[in-house]
């Protein structure tokens, strides 16, 4: 296992309070469309945030769920949390309002953070609502104005709480926080490494929505193997570091704010995606190190185009399949752009805290599906799906991962925790992940195949959807692909779902993209039937809902 500093493997506050230090107090922690927040302002922040939780009767122990979109009071609100011993339930900003209401009766909690989007879907609950307004930390400028007055009109339409315990606006929890650091003090630090730090929300490997319970140790473990992973000498204090993927995902808390801001680097914080204005805050800011996932990627291509990219130190995709296409051509934009560093897949999920592996700099191809090897610390091991029966190395099977960035358990709900956390003949306990791989025996690097969900049995063999998309993904005129099986005569059968990057008649299309798979593929892997569709559907997290669309073909078969 990785070896901690005892100074810093307390809590997530204890870890922030080091990368501050680290920094120094002038030291830029946040930059959120051009209003810069310091290492010091955020730590006075935290320490007002904490004692006005406390003011209004936040306790350790307690859930304070976190409803917010990557704006600056969330990453406050969750480091102020943690330093009063309380866990942050961490819920999609855009749920519904069913999804709202399950999270905070499954962790009781009485206090939610909202903005303008969501606060109407929380009218009725017995909470303490605490309104944090998206432009509240916009520059103080002509622009920041004008950003201001353009988005309070976008969010007129949108509803405000109502027949609430109470609704606080985060200014004026700031102030009670401040009158009462000046009154008594800072609040007295409570958390342990093992309390649990966050709540995150999952489908996990069963389908259901689950709260993965992620401890302070199991974050900062993360924060620590990324740092030794990626080189301490890469990361200098003030280097910019992209948070675009929302901190309610493990991939957007663990790796892309608490990472940085434990090692004094500057975050660059955007509440939403969109391609032209994150690739240009990228230039603009000189992004040293950038996480996300593959689609934001696709999108963001062509605005990289013919620019200097030297500044790119770390260049990460993770969080859904990385064709070899993509990484390919992002490979040739770096090289392009005067950058060293190489477009780098990694894999993880929200059990094990995020990410759990990664691709090594130094690779001159990547094979179909590698996504690197475990991060310093982690074991791996396969086994046969559904047991604990581990299989040799080279042999598909179920990954599975023993490591401190381990989940707890599925917050109240012990029978879906022991289907994942099975003891081993070893005496360890171990996260079955669901992944079907294989470990290559020469590099020890994990292939990825399937889920073992998705993975398709068409006439007795194992078909995987991933293998079948990253083929068809090289066609020239394909956009996008998604694989799923569908009832067949007495079996079943590939479809195939698919984008073009131009117009083309379907039938020609289906006909062309089916010879192209007949040539590449084996012969339980052919679609049986191609759909030329629009665009694809797709999950909160921007990857591909292959779900959707075989629920949409379930639909279809059902109605026939």
């Amino acid at each position: 296992m990785v070896t901690y500093a005892e100074d810093v493997k307390k809590s997530l506050y204890t870890m922030l309070k080091y990368g501050s230090e680290r920094a120094g107090r002038d030291g830029p922690a946040v930059a959120y469309y051009g209003h810069y927040i310091s290492y010091g302002e955020l730590m006075d922040d935290v320490h007002a945030c904490a004692a006005g939780l406390r003011a209004h009767g936040v306790r350790a122990g307690d859930h304070v769920t976190v409803f917010l979109p990557n704006i600056p009071q969330c990453v406050i609100a969750v480091y102020a949390i943690n330093m009063i011993g309380a866990v942050s339930n961490m819920v999609h900003p855009l749920s519904t309002t069913g999804e709202i209401g399950y999270a905070v009766d499954l962790t009781q909690s009485k206090h939610i953070l909202t903005c303008e989007i969501n606060e109407g879907l929380c009218s009725g609950m017995d909470v303490e609502i605490i309104r944090c307004r998206t432009p509240s930390y916009f520059p103080k400028s002509p622009k920041g104005y004008l950003m201001g007055w353009v988005y309070r009109r976008a969010v007129r339409k949108y509803l405000i709480g109502e027949n609430v315990r109470k609704i606080t606006e985060w200014e004026s929890l700031m102030a009670d926080g401040r009158a009462s650091l000046a009154s008594d003090g800072l609040p007295a630090h409570a958390g342990e490494p093992e309390d649990t730090a966050v709540i995150m929300y999952t489908g996990g490997t069963t389908g259901t929505s689950k709260g993965v319970m992620l401890s302070n140790f199991a974050v900062n473990t993360v924060a620590v193997q990324l740092v030794v992973g990626v080189g301490g000498e890469l990361i200098k204090v003030g280097d910019a570091f992209l948070a675009i993927l929302p901190m309610f995902h493990a991939f957007g808390l663990a790796v892309t704010a608490h990472t940085p801001l434990s090692a004094g680097l500057k975050v660059v914080l955007l509440p939403r995606f969109d391609a032209k204005e994150c690739a240009h805050t990228i230039l603009k800011e000189k992004t040293a190190f950038i996480a996300g996932v593959p689609a934001m990627y696709e999108r963001m291509y062509t605005e990289f185009d013919g620019k200097d990219l030297s500044f790119i130190k770390l260049i990460v995709a993770g969080g859904d399949s990385v064709g070899g296409s993509l990484i390919n051509r992002y490979n040739q934009l770096l090289r392009q752009g005067n950058c060293t560093a190489k477009f780098r897949p990694g894999y993880g999920l929200t059990e094990a805290c995020s990410v759990c592996a990664l691709t090594g700099a130094e690779y001159q191809t990547i094979p179909t599906g590698c996504v690197g090897v475990p991060l310093q610390g982690n074991r791996i091991c396969t086994v046969e799906p559904g047991t604990t029966t581990v299989v040799p190395d080279g042999v598909e099977g179920e990954l599975c991962l023993f490591s401190d960035a381990n989940m707890t358990g599925y917050y109240r709900n012990k029978e879906a925790t022991d289907a994942v956390l099975k003891l081993h003949d070893d005496g360890r306990i171990w996260l079955h992940t669901g992944d079907i791989v294989k470990i290559d025996p020469p590099t020890g690097n994990i292939c990825f195949r399937s889920r073992h969900k998705r993975m398709i049995k068409v006439n007795g063999y194992n078909v995987y959807p991933m293998m079948i998309e990253e083929v068809m993904q090289t066609h020239p005129d394909v956009k996008e692909v998604c694989a799923i099986g569908i009832p067949w005569k007495r079996d079943t059968r590939v479809k195939l779902y698919v984008t073009m990057k131009h117009k083309m008649d379907p039938a020609d299309a289906e006909r062309k993209l089916i010879e192209y798979a007949v040539a590449r593929l084996n012969r339980w892997s052919v679609p049986a039937v191609v759909e030329v569709v629009a665009a694809l559907p797709r999950t909160k997290m921007e990857k591909t809902d292959y779900r959707a669309l075989e629920e949409l073909e379930l639909k279809k078969n059902t109605s026939r």
